[in-house]
């Protein structure tokens, strides 16, 4: 694969992402999410990325299980610790990695900052981008990413 055109993280990720505190509850991360318009928000401890909070979360670990959302605590809704990558790491890491770990959002760091997300979603409005600059990208691992998304969207 030509390293020239080998698109990575910082390409594809979208850097609008939302943070919020660990003492938040989960129905405040709700509103944030709803109000923002995002299926998922990153949580902090000390200012620090610590987790992070899907609208999958949210259905399977409260409302599936009838709990009252005021009564659940965020760290019992939260998937800790995060999978990150950097902003440099090539996209087809990035997807073998969410494959690998069976999930649909990873955080971009920068040190110890977030800087930004990458989601199956980024991977869809990006494929045909990746698949014209590389002569030689790996056709069963995007295979794979579409037909997850189609699976996670249906």
């Amino acid at each position: 694969m030509n390293i020239f055109f080998m698109k990575t993280a910082r390409d594809i990720m979208s850097s609008r992402i939302i943070t919020m505190e660990l003492d938040v509850t989960p129905i405040e991360i709700a509103k944030i999410m709803n109000k923002n318009n995002v299926g998922s928000i990153i949580i902090t401890k000390d200012q620090k990325p610590f987790g992070i909070i899907t609208e999958h979360d949210i259905i399977s670990k409260i409302v599936a299980q009838n709990k009252l959302p005021s009564e659940t605590k965020t760290m019992d809704v939260l998937t800790a610790p995060l999978v990150v990558v950097s902003p440099l790491t090539p996209v087809d890491e990035i997807a073998e990695k969410m494959m690998l770990k069976k999930i649909r959002r990873i955080v971009v760091m920068d040190k110890d900052q977030a800087v930004g997300i990458v989601t199956v979603t980024d991977f869809v409005k990006n494929l045909h981008s990746m698949l014209t600059d590389s002569e030689n990208y790996d056709r069963d691992l995007y295979q794979g990413i579409i037909e997850d998304w189609e699976h996670w969207t249906s």
